[in-house]
């Protein structure tokens, strides 16, 4: 085993953690008492699905499950809670034990499970993923960043862990699997009761009018399974469908407010033409703000 980090790389330890604010409490935060084990499906001879949920509140996120001959790489591991209900699945499927597990951003849905697998398990994220998790206060911190790409390669095969700039919040990844042409990409691509949208937390870095760039960089990948970081497994088609309706919410929303309209005008579009829920109006606000000019990518100061 070992990694390859790319460019300005960093390894660092510590610990902390972060409380999110208004919808975050809800989807990434609550937990409720773990019930029966999700559905673990196969998507490919080594990798593995575990099923998350996309109601929009108390969800937990979709983790895949890699397995290799000196051991498993999980990405994400949703809360504290779900932590012997994972293991437990992974013991359904391989006797190997979990050496890695990457992170495809901070929020608790997809990382609240770290501090339990800390002492057995290595734990990777982009390092603006971290240091969100050590403002806020969260458990378990990774010990392993990057700022650009890591290589990992565990029984002689590769994962690629790469941040292709921001998005949902400013420390997204894709986690690639390039002999099984897959790819995890966390909340850049996540679905609520069946409809894709995205989700923004501009308290961390979010940018809407970035993301359509970020997917494209994604799309240039060679893959043909999507995992996205809550809903139904995809395919590239899929991805390509979530992009445009990104790029699209983004011309529309900049049209109207060149137009002069109301936040609650740009709402009920947003609501009525691509199908926006609660836990995406969460973040109109933060939308408005930046596609008027009056914050930048990175600022999170509504001016």
């Amino acid at each position: 085993m070992n990694w390859k980090v790319n460019r300005a790389s960093a390894i660092r330890a510590g610990a902390g953690a972060l409380a999110l604010l208004g919808v975050w409490a809800a989807r990434t935060q609550t937990q409720e008492p773990a019930a029966q084990l999700p559905p673990i499906h196969q998507l490919k001879p080594d990798l593995y699905e575990i099923e998350g949920t996309s109601h929009g509140s108390n969800d937990v996120g979709n983790v895949a499950v890699f397995i290799t001959g000196e051991g498993v790489i999980l990405v994400d591991d949703r809360f504290d809670r779900d932590h012997e209900q994972i293991v437990t699945l992974v013991k359904s499927v391989t006797d190997q034990p979990i050496k890695y597990i990457i992170n495809t951003h901070h929020h608790g849905d997809h990382t609240g499970g770290n501090a339990k697998f800390l002492p057995t398990t290595e734990i990777v994220a982009q390092m603006n993923a971290r240091k969100h998790m050590i403002d806020g206060n969260m458990p378990g911190p990774p010990h392993i960043v990057f700022r650009d790409e890591a290589d990992l390669f565990l029984g002689g095969k590769e994962v690629r862990a790469i941040y292709n700039g921001r998005g949902h919040t400013d420390g997204d990844i894709a986690v690639y699997f390039p002999a099984d042409r897959a790819v995890h990409l966390g909340d850049l691509m996540a679905g609520t009761n069946g409809v894709s949208n995205p989700t923004m937390d501009y308290a961390n870095g979010a940018s809407i009018g970035a993301w359509p760039g970020t997917l494209d960089k994604v799309l240039a990948l060679d893959f043909d399974t999507v995992i996205p970081g809550h809903g139904a497994v995809t395919n590239k088609a899929g991805l390509m469908a979530h992009r445009n309706k990104v790029a699209a919410i983004v011309a529309k929303v900049s049209a109207m407010i060149k137009q002069g309209k109301s936040k609650d005008e740009v709402g009920q579009v947003l609501l009525h033409e691509f199908e926006w829920k609660p836990i995406n109006m969460a973040g109109l606000d933060g939308v408005m703000a930046e596609l008027s000019g009056k914050i930048t990518p990175g600022n999170s100061a509504l001016n």
